[in-house]
């Protein structure tokens, strides 16, 4: 619904106001207003970002930045606004994502500097970026630039030995002589290859000079930023500054208190517990702080304990308390007090991931599997869009329970290890970020990928990298290097079904239908096999869209949405399969499955009009064969459903009269009549009563009823007509008294010879 211009261009009339006087947050207000009534201004958008990146609400700043940049995905310069706010969030290589996606803009414009320029910032951010490197070796080779092409061959040689990938580091060498047959750093590398030496860093291309100071500023901030280790390390910075604001609140009366904040709901201060006044909490609090901040475990642990048991209730209080017990292997305390903070959302995360370290080191290997998968669950739940969010959920919901059924401890520790591992240190969040990416760049169309498979697939960082290769393999219709690619990868990890999937897809392009739908249909029974339901339907619907008659693959796909209970997804498939049967003039199959969908529709969102449809079917296919029964059925259902269905009306009248049910087939039209005239239709009614004469044109009744809806029309002479020709069929039926009625109608009518029907009267009388 549009928005009201009047209140958006006051909105933006004053945030810019705002803007000019440097009141960003006044400004933000403004620009949130105008955004209210139109959500997709480019300018109140962008507005908006540079009003965040002024009052440093990055993400906020990111989020704005984003929505602009979808809006215009063609303009580098939307984008460019979205990395440089990804680099001052320290996400390297999301910007450097970015700097690739707008240097392809550049490249398919033409305008190669600039593409150039973007493919350099990106490899600043992430040196080893495949992509990046190759495009700039296409590029330099396009410009005539040798030495700096042959600098891109021999830095991917360098990238490809580190992957283990010699071949295609020598290729890449080959490559670089053809290009510059007398380089020696060429030739020496080449050997050097060959020899199973390690190839040395190949030092960089430099920036063109209208950046370098620009990117040298941003480098130099992203080396003084503090890292991150695990997401307990930040948490534990909130706690204590949260802590650290409470010393600075103001206390109005100095009374006794035993319960400061209450978080955890029914959670309160015990009865016998010693009353303190806000003075002496925050006395104890500084010191717990203090401590703490000097490693005095022992003298913070005691603090934060006279707190708790006073009933001080605070979140970061617990959590603290929480992390010092763990740190000093008083484990069974460590769990009662970070299992008070794990439904809250500053602690949540980190809450999971220390409980999941507690119950590891006692052992309880199932329950700490539980907490890691709730670390993996919230943290990838922020990676993806919303309506990816349920998908998510479904498939970690089960994760825990199927671990648990494979009764496999080793892999049990093994998927622990790997995600402790991917989730601690510097850049976690990063590598979050790059998963993500990567993972929803391999994923098929209506899937959603979980960052559980980067902890399941031993070398993940590897085989997701050659993933990707493949996939700028296949954009470059290089399909031989692709599928070469495809099987190394197999090699390392055999039961990675995208693997699989991205060869099924090569083989599609490639035109070989047969093998590329025999690829798809062993992946998608593993992933039923496994349980994996979604996974197994994204695959049903590629084959689908090759091989869309396939009824056993829709009939497979349409159990496992019932089992989801994807009702509404189940029954369109029903209904393709249905009519695919009926185009293969198997009736009696199509009429089944309808059948089946009409049993299912009741627990759809919406089962009327499901079922309405779906009876429509089965009555029309009854109708061409000659079942009347079964199609009358079917109809009288839906005048139940939908009696305002002028068709089925229709149907009905038209069936009673073929079964000999000429009062129903009456009682049916006048129905309909009826219908039309209440909703001032009239001539409706009339159409519908003149096609039923011209249907069945010595049906009296039917003539009496056309001759009415004329006369009260007003159309005299239409309705005199109807009459007399009703009049001469009585006559000529024997029915003397019904004729002698109608001869009276035509009189009342006073027609032009009305005298001659006066004498018919007379001479039927005598």
């Amino acid at each position: 619904m549009a928005g009201k211009r009047n209140v958006f261009e006051e909105a933006m009339k004053k945030a810019s106001s705002y803007a000019w006087e440097k009141q960003w947050r006044k400004a933000i207000v403004e620009y949130e207003q105008a955004l209210a009534e139109f959500p997709d201004d480019l300018t109140a958008l962008v507005s908006l970002g540079m009003a965040y990146l002024e009052s440093r609400q990055l993400e906020e700043a990111l989020s704005a930045y984003k929505k602009a940049s979808q809006l215009t995905p063609d303009d580098p310069l939307a984008w460019e606004r979205v990395a440089d706010v990804q680099e001052r969030l320290g996400r390297l290589n999301e910007a450097a994502e970015t700097y690739v996606a707008m240097a392809n803009i550049y490249a398919e414009r033409k305008a190669l500097n600039q593409a150039i320029e973007n493919w350099l910032r990106a490899i600043r951010l992430a040196p080893d970026h495949l992509v990046a490197h190759l495009s700039l070796a296409e590029a330099y080779a396009k410009q005539g630039k040798a030495r700096a092409a042959v600098e891109e061959h021999l830095t991917l040689a360098r990238i490809l030995q580190k992957r283990g990938q010699a071949e295609k580091a020598i290729q890449q060498c080959r490559l670089a002589l053809e290009l510059d047959p007398h380089s020696a750093q060429a030739r020496a590398t080449l050997e050097a290859l060959r020899a199973g030496k390690k190839v040395e860093k190949v030092k960089p291309a430099p920036l063109p000079p209208d950046i370098e100071a620009r990117e040298a500023e941003k480098i130099e901030e992203e080396m003084e930023k503090e890292e991150e280790g695990s997401p307990i390390d930040t948490a534990r910075q909130k706690a204590l500054m949260e802590l650290a604001e409470i010393l600075f609140e103001e206390h109005p009366v100095e009374d006794a208190v035993t319960d400061v904040t209450t978080f955890v709901e029914g959670h309160r201060a015990r009865e016998t517990a010693p009353k303190m006044t806000h003075g002496q909490i925050d006395a104890i609090l500084g010191h717990a702080i203090d401590f703490q901040t000097r490693g005095a475990i022992d003298k913070a642990i005691a603090n934060y304990s006279r707190l708790v048991e006073a009933g001080v209730d605070r979140p970061a209080i617990h959590f603290s308390l929480g992390l010092l017990l763990q740190e000093k292997m008083q484990i069974d305390a460590a769990i009662r007090e970070l299992s008070l903070t794990t439904r809250h959302p500053e602690y949540g995360l980190a809450s999971h991931f220390a409980l999941g370290e507690c119950y590891r080191a006692q052992g309880k290997i199932e329950d700490a599997l539980e907490h890691f998968i709730q670390v993996l669950k919230i943290i990838d739940l922020q990676t993806v869009q919303r309506d990816q969010a349920d998908d998510l959920i479904q498939l970690y919901d089960g994760l825990a329970e199927s671990y648990t059924a494979k009764a496999d401890r080793d892999k049990v520790i093994t998927f622990l290890d790997s995600l402790v591992d991917f989730l601690s240190g510097k850049g976690w969040q990063d590598r979050v970020m790059e998963a993500r990416r990567r993972l929803d760049s391999v994923a098929g169309e209506g899937v959603t990928r979980g960052l559980v498979e980067i902890m399941e697939v031993p070398g993940s960082e590897e085989i997701l990298a050659s993933m990707a290769m493949s996939q700028e393999y296949i954009k470059r219709n290089m399909m031989p290097t692709a599928i070469e690619e495809i099987y190394r990868a197999i090699g390392m990890a055999p039961t990675y079904l995208p693997l699989h999937l991205r060869l099924a897809e090569v083989f599609m392009r490639q035109e070989r239908f047969e093998e590329a739908i025999a690829k798809y249909m062993v992946v998608a029974e593993v992933y039923r096999m496994r349980g994996d339901d979604g996974q197994a339907i994204g695959v049903y619907k590629r084959v689908l869209k090759m091989s869309p008659m396939d009824v056993n693959v829709r009939t497979r796909m349409i159990d496992l949405l019932v089992n989801r209970g994807e009702i509404d997804q189940a029954m369109e498939q029903y209904m393709s399969l249905a009519n695919d049967y009926y185009h293969l003039a198997q009736i009696d199959q199509a009429l089944e499955k309808y059948h089946e969908a009409l049993n299912l529709a009741s627990r759809a969102s919406n089962g009327r009009t499901w079922k309405v449809q779906i009876l429509h079917k089965i009555g029309d296919i009854n109708i061409q064969r000659v079942d009347w029964r079964g199609a009358t059925a079917a109809y009288e259902e839906i005048k139940a459903l939908s009696p305002d269905d002028e068709k089925v009306r229709t149907h009905l009248f038209d069936l009673y009269q073929k079964q000999g049910q000429t009062n129903k087939a009456l009682t049916e039209l006048k129905e309909m009549v009826k219908h039309y005239e209440a909703k001032g239709q009239p001539q409706k009614a009339l159409g519908v009563l003149k096609d039923a004469v011209q249907l069945r044109p010595q049906e009296m009744s039917l003539k009496a009823l056309l001759a009415r809806a004329y006369a009260q029309q007003g159309m005299t002479s239409e309705a005199i007509t109807e009459l007399d020709a009703l009049g001469e069929m009585q006559l000529e039926a024997g029915l003397i008294d019904e004729a002698v009625q109608t001869i009276k109608q035509i009189i009342a009518l006073k027609p032009a010879n009305v005298e001659a029907y006066r004498q018919l009267l007379e001479h039927i009388h005598r």
